[in-house]
């Protein structure tokens, strides 16, 4: 009865869209059904791993586009911005915050495009990758952002007389997820980088658009 209640719970609204944490629980319901794993131990990580989202109290959600690749999608209106003051603002931006000058990157006025690879600090020792396509329109801004990944620093350590040296590890996000099946000692350091993942796109584009809106305006900014 308990293992029921268990699978009952687990696979509870598994059609939502995204990676999240139904998805999550999906992916190793199916590890019980193809008999990979025993329903003892499905019961096991299942329980195990309701705890730790009762701890962090939601899962990252993650945008996914139609082939399964996490994709955020950022539709930015501005008022009474026409195309050209859009994408000259854009420029700017690139420029002061990433250092990402124009004649380093793809921009197109006439095709309202650009386009730029660029990599942002998540913590001291994480950074991540991704690629942006901005779309401008007069009054409207669309940013996409694709291809994300990550560098990963660790410092060298001695394990009993070894020392292991410093190293740094790349990775794609989807090498991130399912987080379910790692290792548990793994959990929450993965559900924290792509819970940063998360701040930091949503938190770049708020700051993207207060630069075009108070663009006159700058004791606002």
């Amino acid at each position: 009865m308990k293992n029921s209640l268990i699978l009952l719970i687990l696979i509870f609204g598994l059609n939502l869209y995204g990676q999240t944490d139904s998805t999550e629980k999906a992916v190793l319901y199916n590890k019980m059904l193809s008999k990979e794993i025993a329903q003892s131990e499905f019961a096991r990580i299942g329980a195990r791993w309701n705890q730790t989202m009762k701890e962090i109290r939601k899962y990252p959600d993650l945008p996914l586009d139609q082939t399964g690749q996490v994709h955020y999608s950022f539709l930015n209106k501005f008022t009474g911005l026409n195309k050209e003051k859009l994408f000259t603002r854009t420029l700017e931006w690139l420029s002061i915050n990433y250092g990402l000058f124009p004649q380093y990157i793809y921009s197109n006025l006439e095709d309202g495009k650009i386009i730029v690879r660029n990599s942002l600090n998540l913590s001291s020792s994480n950074s991540c990758t991704y690629a942006a396509v901005i779309l401008i329109k007069n009054e409207k801004v669309l940013v996409e952002i694709t291809n994300i990944g990550y560098q990963i620093y660790a410092e060298g350590y001695y394990s009993n007389d070894t020392w292991i040296p410093e190293k740094t590890v790349i990775l794609g996000i989807n090498q991130i997820y399912p987080v379910i099946l790692k290792n548990p000692s793994e959990w929450n350091s993965k559900l924290t980088l792509l819970k940063s993942t998360n701040e930091l796109f949503n938190t770049e584009n708020e700051n993207f658009c207060n630069y075009l809106i108070n663009y006159n305006n700058p004791d606002t900014l």
